[in-house]
């Protein structure tokens, strides 16, 4: 009797754990297209045997627990190879845009627009009284200088956007540790008695989710708990607990970090990998070196052509002039006048030469300059000392302002301390970078202001003279210094220089690009095959197969059905005995 007894006991055990083997493969196939969900296989144990006549019998099976069929390392692989695949993408789609701001194969780009300027200081040179030439190249001069805004103001923008990106970023960033600390308690106080494998999943999930924005370390506590520690050993995560990123700085675009004292830390520059860390490669090397290098090529095409245009003279002198730039303090020495070409000044002098209201030349003064003693208003005391009855000059908005009197007109030549470039005055561009690169209104207003001729050692001025043109040809392909940035997050901006014409340098730029965009594609392409074959090694062991969990579902029905016979066996046998009292 008693042995009957035990093999219904044995028989319902076994349809127990056919039960549960079947809704663990109904789980499995439910999920079968469900991201992150690792397949889960009941774990059958053999009941603890009992003693019965001397012999040790079994009393059935038992379901232990339901596995996680999930390798941690593959999976912690895969989130890093995602991570740094992901920053390369990002960084793919930005440097294509970067590209289109320098496409050469556009008539607008840069290196044609210089070429055409530099072809109509050729025209003017064979034709220097021209008007239609001189109109022609204050056209172009023009459009050149509002390529260099454009390409300016684009990378400006870009820099915009990727500072959005990477607000947005965080805000998700955010949204995501919240979700982890609270599967956090979720787990822990599920996991008192079983493990909670679908919660492990999520979890597993968020943060190949997290790892997607950025690189960041993840440590199982004894509690089943995890604790997630990004750049810095900033800690994002840590039990029932998140500790949220956000935008600060001066400029509020550096990532700053709060801990749990409440205090801030800058982690921006030691972020690294997922979308976060390849937007900041690219706004803060890439993109940076861009802009300080294209504002190096503009300051010092400017430069050049100013410093050439001031030795020259138009078709007629100034009645008055203003300078293009402004001073910070005009009393101050000029090297420490506060201008935008101070550094260019040095110790020489220049010549002003006056004529009278027909035009005739009168007199001229030679004004010297002590780069580290003269200041701007020294040079006006200096001016007005000539004669006050032909020329006057004055401070105005700390800009010099020089007049001629009693229709006195006047011209500069030899200056050889280059204070009228620095000061703007007689030049052919103003501003010092490529944002603010423009064509000086006083050309705008009279194209004869163009200085195509140089004022003669008696003081005449020729109207077919065309020696400052040629000279300001020769810069086409005359090299100067130029500087050359090397911008790094964690090593800060390093500042060089390369001898370089100004057409050459653009070009090495725009190559230098290309080359990088190249660099960054290969690395993406070489990051997703990463993923692809990490991935076909996860899906092998942790992927739901529905071939794999029919030939289960059936399995289990033969063994419950089995079990259930089983049953009607032991059932027939106990009805024989009671039948025979």
């Amino acid at each position: 009797m008693s042995n009957i007894g035990m093999v219904l006991n044995i028989a319902t055990t076994a349809l127990n754990a056919q039960q549960y083997g079947m809704g663990v493969t109904a789980q499995n196939i439910a999920n079968v297209n469900t991201e992150g969900y690792s397949r889960q296989s009941p774990v059958l144990v053999a009941e603890q045997p009992l003693l019965y006549e001397g012999l040790l019998l079994g009393r059935g099976v038992d379901t232990e627990q339901v596995s996680r069929s999930s390798d941690q390392f593959i999976e912690n692989k895969l989130m890093r190879e995602k991570s740094s695949m992901l920053s390369s993408s990002e960084m793919e789609k930005y440097m294509q845009v970067l590209e289109g701001f320098f496409n050469e194969n556009s008539g607008t780009s840069i290196s044609t627009m210089v070429s055409e300027f530099w072809n109509g200081w050729y025209d003017i040179s064979n034709n220097p009284s021209g008007a239609s030439e001189r109109i022609s190249l204050y056209e172009q001069s023009l459009l050149l200088s509002e390529q260099f805004n454009a390409l300016g103001t684009d990378l400006i923008q870009i820099d915009t956007d990727l500072t959005g990106a990477v607000t947005s970023g965080i805000e998700t960033i955010n949204k995501i540790t919240h979700e982890i600390a609270q599967v956090n308690v979720q787990i822990v106080s599920m996991e008192a008695n079983n493990v909670a494998n679908d919660l492990r999943d999520k979890r597993n999930t968020l943060v190949s989710e997290l790892n997607e924005y950025l690189d960041v370390k993840a440590f199982e506590q004894s509690d089943g708990s995890l604790t997630i520690v990004a750049a810095r050993g900033s800690t994002l995560v840590q039990g029932n607990s998140n500790y949220n990123l956000e935008m600060g700085g001066s400029n509020g675009d550096r990532v700053i970090w709060q801990d749990s004292g409440g205090g801030y830390v800058d982690i921006t520059n030691h972020l690294s990998n997922g979308k976060l860390g390849g937007w900041l490669d690219i706004r803060d090397e890439i993109i940076a070196k861009n802009q300080l290098d294209l504002d190096a090529l503009a300051k010092e095409f400017i430069w050049s052509v100013n410093q050439q245009h001031t030795q020259g003279v138009g078709l007629e002198g100034f009645s008055t002039v203003t300078g293009k730039y402004r001073a910070t303090d005009t009393s101050a020495a000029m090297d420490s006048t506060g201008l935008s070409f101070a550094d260019k000044i040095v110790d020489g002098d220049f010549r002003l030469c006056l004529y009278d209201s027909n035009g005739n030349y009168d007199i001229d003064a030679t004004l010297s300059i002590d780069a580290d003693v003269t200041s701007i208003d020294d040079i006006a005391t200096a001016i007005n000392a000539i004669d006050v009855t032909m020329i006057s000059a004055t401070v105005v908005d700390n800009k010099l302002q020089i007049s001629g009197v009693n229709g006195y007109e006047f011209a500069f030549s030899d200056d050889n301390s280059n204070v009228l470039a620095a000061l703007g005055i007689n030049t052919f561009f103003t501003g010092s970078s490529a944002g603010n690169m423009g064509v000086n209104d006083v050309i705008g207003l009279n194209k004869n202001n163009i200085a195509a001729a140089q004022v003669a050692s008696d003081g005449t001025m020729a109207s077919g003279d065309n020696n400052n043109a040629l000279a300001i040809t020769d810069l086409q392909s005359a090299t100067m210094s130029i500087s050359q940035w090397t911008c790094d997050r964690i090593n800060g901006n390093t500042q060089g220089s390369i001898i370089s014409t100004t057409e050459d340098y653009y070009h090495s730029m725009v190559g230098t690009i290309g080359i990088v965009s190249a660099s960054v594609s290969r690395d993406r392409s070489f990051g997703e095959m990463m993923v692809n074959e990490l991935s076909t090694i996860r899906d092998s062991i942790s992927a739901v197969s529905l071939d794999e969990e029919m030939t289960n579902l059936i399995k289990f029905q033969h063994a419950y059905a089995a079990a259930a016979k089983l049953i009607g066996v032991a059932d027939e046998m106990l009805n024989t005995l009671l039948e025979l009292k």
